[in-house]
């Protein structure tokens, strides 16, 4: 086990001008990192800096790029979190972060009705997955649409463009984390009820996720996803977690669609237990098993147990596929720290 440097990391509770809990420690570690040029594994607080980063809007991969590329002192890293956090930096997320270290975390007091039928639930706990129809709004999916397409500097109408900018897209992921009206459909009260009623609980916070932009394939472009995974330990016990993800455009099957194993979070435990020993569970070939491309309209949201395998899908229609990730979680729930 590393020991860590002679440099005083800062307690959780101490503060900069943000007020905010753990932004200081956070910070600490990531100097730390860098001068020992591999990670802490005598502080392991994976699910605090997640848990303040995904209440703050920030995004993973631009925290730890800023944190690793730039090497900002506090201060600058505090300006960047108010500058890159926006009007999302409220009190009440401050009293939520905070809430985190005092027991203290803000109630929800927005009630809203159930989300999931009973017909619902049973499905998703036969399926491993659910399907929630107008999630949001119409006018919202065609408002983060917009978002996307300026991103990319990209014109719906015009298909040569779809592939001119391509290297702004990440295999089919864009790193669009803040707009308002992404930040919208992430808080949107039916989708956030839906995962209130999975995971049994209130308190939940929201991932600050990327988007998605997946082409219709031709001569010269071929589709760039990845097959069928796992984007969580397979070391059991798996705690239960779930995932997300937001039609922003009517998807046929053969659109790219979200590709799932049904049903396979009922037998994972077991088929990880009966591989032959030393066998490396995400080369093993999945295809045996059934899996279905989800076919959904504008505005369907899509639940699915992270013990699926599952993927996006070549998309060989004539329209894009547009999609946001939006996955509620409980903030301190232990992860395997072990990633097999």
């Amino acid at each position: 086990m590393n020991e860590l440097p002679n440099i005083n990391l800062a307690e959780s509770t101490e503060t900069g001008s943000t007020g905010i809990y753990h932004l200081k420690r956070l910070w600490g570690k990531a100097v730390l990192r860098n001068q020992m040029n591999e990670p802490l594994v005598n502080v392991n607080e994976q699910e605090l800096d997640h848990a303040i980063i995904n209440i703050l809007g920030l995004g993973l991969l631009p925290t730890y790029q800023f944190l690793h590329g730039q090497r900002p002192g506090f201060e600058a890293f505090e300006q960047w979190v108010v500058e890159t956090g926006g009007d999302n930096i409220t009190a009440e997320k401050i009293a939520q972060c905070n809430g985190l270290f005092t027991a203290q975390t803000p109630a929800n007091e927005n009630i809203e009705p159930d989300t999931l039928s009973a017909e619902d639930i049973d499905f998703w706990n036969e399926n491993g997955y659910v399907v929630i129809k107008n999630a949001i709004p119409r006018e919202d999916c065609v408002a983060a649409c917009r978002a996307i397409w300026n991103y990319l500097q990209m014109d719906e109408n015009d298909s040569e463009s779809w592939y001119a900018n391509s290297n702004a897209v990440q295999g089919i992921m864009v790193p669009l984390y803040r707009d308002p009206a992404i930040d919208k459909n992430r808080n949107a009260p039916k989708i956030r009820k839906a995962f209130e009623q999975l995971w049994g609980q209130t308190g939940l916070i929201v991932t600050a996720d990327k988007c998605g932009f997946n082409p219709p394939q031709t001569d010269s472009f071929n589709y760039r996803g990845t097959g069928l995974h796992w984007d969580v330990s397979l070391a059991t016990p798996i705690p239960f977690g779930t995932q997300g993800i937001l039609y922003l455009t009517d998807t046929a099957a053969n659109q790219g669609a979200l590709t799932v194993i049904p049903s396979f979070h009922k037998i994972m435990e077991t088929w990880l237990a009966n591989l032959p020993k030393d066998s490396n569970p995400r080369q093993v070939d999945l295809s045996s098993f059934e899996k279905i491309s989800i076919a959904a309209g504008a505005g369907d949201f899509i639940i699915w147990n992270h013990q699926l395998p599952h993927s996006s899908s070549p998309n060989n229609a004539s329209l894009p596929r547009l999609v946001q990730y939006i996955n509620w979680y409980a903030p301190l729930q232990k992860l395997q720290t072990n990633w097999i």
